[in-house]
């Protein structure tokens, strides 16, 4: 038995599936993360082909049908299109690396509303802001690792859960976080953290005001994010957006 529906989603990916039919993946709002095929999409005479571009927001009317990996999209109606994120190739950078996040970290239909309008509201700044977008994406991969189950702890080693007092000497350890100074000596699979960038990461992490942004630093928090991602979820192999975009 199929339930009508209508969703307010954001277009992760689209694939050629026939002459006239595409399947779009869909990151929803109150259905998670969706497959769907849309009929006729591909036609010149279709009024939803051009709604469907890769990181629009829009609202769609879809049949679901419990146990179906493919669901039906009848409807489409265009939110925002993200022009101007569209026409920097950094802009684009970044968001495609969170479609990817998305497609790649997100078990199918599991619903995160705090996660799909952190994803609506970074694309809308990407969009509209002259914000340095390196550091917009840094603060949301931060939220996204937190929102899909991996938060840091700044304040206690992952490793010895003794008290971190001392800014200065610490690593970041790829199984389990954050590690005092005295764990980083015994740790193998390490990444040094120097004052400057520990604070950084803290202050982004726990939303205090930022005095000074090193883009560097910035760099090396998405490489040790990526890796501690890479790291727990062995079937992802990284952002192909931050490679070659």
């Amino acid at each position: 038995m199929s339930v009508i529906i209508k969703n307010e989603a954001v277009v992760l990916k689209k694939t050629k599936f026939s002459d006239s039919s595409l399947i779009v993946q869909f990151y929803t709002r109150e259905n998670g993360k969706i497959s769907a095929i849309i009929k006729g999409a591909r036609s010149s005479k279709s009024k939803i082909g051009s709604k469907i571009d890769t990181l629009n927001q829009v609202e769609i009317v879809f049949y679901k049908k419990e146990g179906k990996d493919l669901q039906l999209v009848t409807q489409v109606n265009l939110i925002e299109h993200f022009p101007k994120l569209k026409e920097d190739l950094d802009k684009i950078k970044y968001a495609s690396s969170i479609a990817e996040l998305l497609l790649q970290l997100l078990p199918e239909q599991e619903v995160n509303d705090k996660l799909f309008r952190g994803t609506v509201k970074l694309f809308s700044l990407l969009n509209a802001s002259e914000k340095n977008p390196l550091l917009l994406f840094t603060q949301y991969l931060i939220f996204f690792t937190k929102e899909i189950g991996y938060e840091l702890s700044f304040e206690h080693c992952s490793n010895c859960s003794n008290l971190i007092s001392d800014n200065s000497g610490n690593g970041f350890n790829y199984s389990d976080g954050i590690i005092c100074k005295n764990c980083v000596e015994s740790t193998l699979t390490t990444f040094q953290l120097s004052e400057e960038l520990f604070n950084l990461f803290k202050c982004l992490s726990t939303k205090r005001k930022l005095m000074i942004i090193n883009s560097q630093h910035l760099e090396n928090i998405i490489f040790i994010l990526e890796k501690f991602l890479i790291y727990h979820n062995p079937d992802f192999k990284g952002l192909k957006s931050l490679k070659y975009l």
